[in-house]
């Protein structure tokens, strides 16, 4: 009769300390979860320090004057036509490459490319830029140039081989780098301009 006494004691104190234990660990995370908010709510209404490029390193880019800003408007239309037809025209590839499509396959996705870099090619060309963005229009609509001819390349793989999906591509990477370059200046990021 005793031991049984004796194990219920046992029980009743471990499940005391189990109880006490996890009183302390929800007292604990509550304190931290006040401290974090007390923290946030401190920080939130005080002026972070703004770090300036210049102080990494790294020389801070100018704002873009308001007749920039509009022709980095204007060249976003276009933007947007040309990177989704550089996408598509990037899959195409990947997709004949990777035995997903045929030679047939490869022409009827790139061949509906062209026109539309056609068009792009001469939306931009429309576009006329401040004096000091004349040369990122150049790179500009000579990128466009590039993703048309390597889009006429491709739709050719079926006629000449995949030496013109070399060449393709080639011309694709051109045409990204200068993108690249150009939206670095004018879209930083990739977001669209106000």
């Amino acid at each position: 009769m005793f031991p049984d006494v004796i194990g219920s004691q046992r029980t009743a104190r471990a499940a005391m300390w189990k109880g006490f234990g996890i009183g302390a660990l929800v007292v604990a995370l509550a304190a931290l979860v006040a401290i974090a908010a007390f923290r946030e709510s401190k920080t939130g209404t005080q002026q972070q320090p703004v770090v300036s490029g210049a102080t990494m390193g790294v020389e801070a880019r100018p704002a873009l004057t308001a007749a920039e800003e509009k022709f980095a408007h204007e060249l976003w239309a276009v933007h947007d036509k040309v990177k989704q037809a550089a996408v598509k025209m990037t899959f195409a590839g990947v997709a004949y490459k990777t035995g997903d499509i045929r030679r047939a396959e490869l022409r009827a996705r790139a061949a509906p490319l062209v026109p539309v870099l056609d068009g792009a090619l001469k939306q931009a060309q429309k576009i006329a830029p401040p004096a000091s963005a004349v040369e990122l229009h150049r790179k500009y609509v000579e990128a466009i140039g590039l993703y048309r001819d390597a889009a006429e390349k491709m739709a050719k793989v079926p006629d000449t081989g995949d030496e013109s999906l070399i060449a393709a591509q080639d011309l694709s990477a051109k045409a990204s780098t200068l993108q690249l370059v150009v939206g670095d200046q004018l879209w930083p990021g990739e977001y669209k301009p106000n």
